[in-house]
C-alpha cells in the first residue's frame, strides 16, 4: 500500500537522498542548509510503509511567455526509486500535482526532462529548443571582422553575483521561456568549491565592458584542447562579436563547443564558413498548460485576430473544452464557448504553440492538429509568432 502525502521537515535530507540515488547523482554536501529554499507544502513524498519511493516538488518561478512574464509553477525533483517503477507512481505524482497546480490557481507548469519520451503523456509540451555547437579554430573567422571597441577581462567567481544577474535580465529580454537565476543560485554558484581547487577543468568567467558598463559574459571550461562554453549572455552587438571571439581565440584550444545556444542565434550568421559549425538541437523546457482559459490570457500576440481552440486533456477535465481568444499586442482575453472551432488540438500541442516553439502549420503537417477553419492555421502562426525563439539557457 502506497501512502502519498507532504515532506516534513525531519524527512527533507532522507527524501534528497533517494532523489539522489533514483537519478544516479551524488547527494548534496549540506542537504539541510537546501531547505530554506524549498517549500514543503509543495512537496509529494511517494511510501511504501517507512521507505520512500518516489517524490516530486514545485516551486513558484518567473517565466518569461511572448510580450509578458508570469509565475509559473516550476516541477523539480521528480524521482521513482529503481525499484518501483512501472508501478504508477509517477502516475499517481503527477495527477496529484496537477489537481494541486489548477486549486492553486497556476495556470502553466515547467519541467526539465531527462528523458522526452516521459512527460508528454501527462499533458507537457515541449516549451523550448537549444542547440549544442563544436566548431574547429580554423573556421572560426567572421564575414565582417570589427574590431569592438570594448574590453574584455576575468571576473572573480565572488564577484559575479554583482553585475551579471542585471546583464542576463538584459540579455534575454523578450525571449520567451528564459528563468530568470534567483541570487541564492548566482551566490551558491560564486561559491563553488571548484574555484579554490584549481586544476584542469575549472570554470572561468570573462565579461565585456564598453563607457563603463558591462554589457555581456562567458563561462567556460578547458577540457583538454577544447574550450566549453557553458553561457554566453550578450545585451549588444559588440559583446556577442567580442565574447565569441576571446573564446576562440584562447591559446592552445583547437575547439570550441557551446552547450545550451538558443536556435535563432546570431553567430551562425556571423560566420565566414558556416557549414563548418556542427550544429545538434533537442528540446529544453517543457510546458503544461494547467488553465488553458487563464493561460491563453496571459502572453500577447503579434497580431489582432480571434480564434476558437478545442483542446483534449486527458489529465485535467476542465480543460476539455472549447475556448474563444481575442488576442492582439496589447493582450488578451479568453473565455468558454460553444461556437464551431477553428481549430482541435491537444493540450500538448497547446503548450509548444503557446510558447512559439513551433507553428501549428508545422505542427498540422504532422497530423497534430485539425483545421476547421479555411485559413486558421496561418491565422494563428501569425498570431501566436514572437520575435525571437524561445530558449532556456538554464532551469530552476
Amino acid at each position: 500500500m502506497l501512502e502519498m502525502r507532504t515532506v516534513t521537515a525531519d524527512e527533507f535530507a532522507k527524501w534528497l537522498s533517494a532523489e539522489s540515488r533514483a537519478h544516479g547523482n551524488r547527494l548534496a554536501d549540506d542537504p539541510e542548509a537546501l531547505r530554506p529554499h524549498f517549500d514543503l507544502d509543495r512537496t509529494v513524498v511517494i511510501l511504501e510503509k517507512s521507505n520512500i519511493v518516489g517524490g516530486s516538488h514545485s516551486r513558484r518561478v518567473e517565466m518569461s511567455l511572448p510580450g509578458a512574464t508570469t509565475i509559473i509553477s516550476g516541477v523539480c525533483n521528480v524521482s521513482v526509486q529503481p525499484t518501483h517503477t512501472r508501478r504508477g507512481v509517477m502516475t499517481q505524482m503527477m495527477q496529484h500535482q496537477l489537481n494541486d497546480f489548477h486549486q492553486r490557481d497556476e495556470a502553466l507548469a515547467a519541467l526539465f526532462s531527462t528523458e522526452s519520451i516521459i512527460y508528454g503523456r501527462f499533458g507537457y509540451g515541449i516549451g523550448s529548443l537549444y542547440e549544442r555547437w563544436t566548431i574547429e579554430r580554423p573556421y572560426t573567422a567572421y564575414t565582417h571582422p570589427k574590431k569592438s571597441p570594448g574590453k574584455v577581462f576575468f571576473v572573480d567567481p565572488e564577484d559575479t553575483p554583482k553585475e551579471l544577474p542585471e546583464v542576463f535580465r538584459r540579455s534575454t529580454k523578450n525571449r520567451p521561456g528564459v528563468f530568470q537565476r534567483e541570487l541564492h543560485h548566482w551566490e551558491r554558484d560564486s561559491q563553488a568549491q571548484e574555484h579554490s581547487q584549481g586544476g584542469p577543468g575549472g570554470l572561468f568567467y570573462v565579461a565585456y565592458e564598453e563607457n563603463d558598463r558591462v554589457d555581456g559574459y562567458a563561462t567556460y571550461r578547458s577540457t583538454g584542447t577544447t574550450l566549453v562554453v557553458n553561457e554566453l549572455m550578450a545585451a549588444t552587438q559588440e559583446a556577442t562579436a567580442a565574447l565569441w571571439r576571446f573564446c576562440f581565440d584562447v591559446d592552445r584550444m583547437s575547439t570550441t563547443e557551446a552547450l545550451k545556444r538558443p536556435v535563432d542565434d546570431p553567430l551562425p550568421w556571423m560566420l565566414a564558413d558556416p557549414r563548418r559549425l556542427r550544429r545538434s538541437t533537442r528540446d529544453g523546457v517543457w510546458v503544461r498548460v494547467v488553465d488553458a482559459r487563464a493561460a491563453l490570457a496571459l502572453r500577447r500576440y503579434l497580431r489582432e485576430d480571434r480564434l476558437v481552440l478545442e483542446v483534449k486533456d486527458d489529465n485535467c477535465p476542465w480543460n476539455q473544452d472549447r475556448f474563444e481568444l481575442e488576442g492582439s499586442p496589447d493582450g488578451a482575453s479568453c473565455r468558454v464557448s460553444n461556437k464551431s472551432p477553428d481549430l482541435v488540438l491537444n493540450v500538448t500541442h497547446l503548450a509548444s504553440v503557446f510558447m512559439g516553439a513551433v507553428s501549428f502549420s508545422t505542427l498540422a503537417g504532422a497530423n497534430l492538429i485539425e483545421e476547421c477553419t479555411p485559413n486558421a492555421l496561418l491565422r494563428a502562426d501569425c498570431m501566436f509568432a514572437s520575435q525571437f525563439q524561445p530558449w532556456s539557457p538554464h532551469s530552476f
